[in-house]
């Protein structure tokens, strides 16, 4: 892993502001980190820049980098529109779809409608998709930057 990359991924500068839902590492407040949205973006990029020593599809993994950014979403109680998802993860919009249908099914996904604009669909992890990319983000910590 490029050595700037890895001095860039500096989580103890990284504070949650107070009103964020943030996960707290092996469930002690105050005695680890807390995994905040900017840490797991932050590990969104580190995967992306591997793409600039690396063929991309070496590493292609369109549903944990989609999973990644809902999850950073979810902490930051926002709402994200497949196409803003496409945009983000830069994924053919194709891809996404296909793979929104598979964590769908699976039940870590949820879709909806937006009220105001038929044609834009939000995206949203589901409750087990919370709570499964909580227990992922809790058992491996800060080493989450190797997955």
């Amino acid at each position: 892993m490029n050595q700037a990359a890895v001095k860039a991924f500096d989580p103890g500068k990284t504070a949650a502001p107070a009103a964020s839902n943030v996960v707290w590492p092996f469930g002690q407040p105050g005695t680890a980190r807390p995994i905040s949205a900017e840490i797991v973006r932050r590990v969104f990029e580190l995967r992306r820049k591997r793409e600039q020593s690396f063929p991309a599809k070496l590493f292609g993994d369109p549903a944990w980098d989609m999973l990644l950014q809902l999850y950073a979403a979810h902490l930051e109680s926002q709402r994200i529109s497949i196409t803003r998802l496409t945009r983000v993860c830069a994924i053919p919009a194709t891809t996404v779809l296909r793979r929104l249908g598979s964590l769908t099914d699976a039940g870590l996904v949820t879709r909806s409608e937006d009220p105001f604009d038929s044609r834009r669909v939000y995206v949203a992890l589901s409750f087990s998709g919370a709570e499964a990319m909580d227990r992922c983000f809790a058992a491996s910590g800060l080493a989450a930057i190797l997955l």
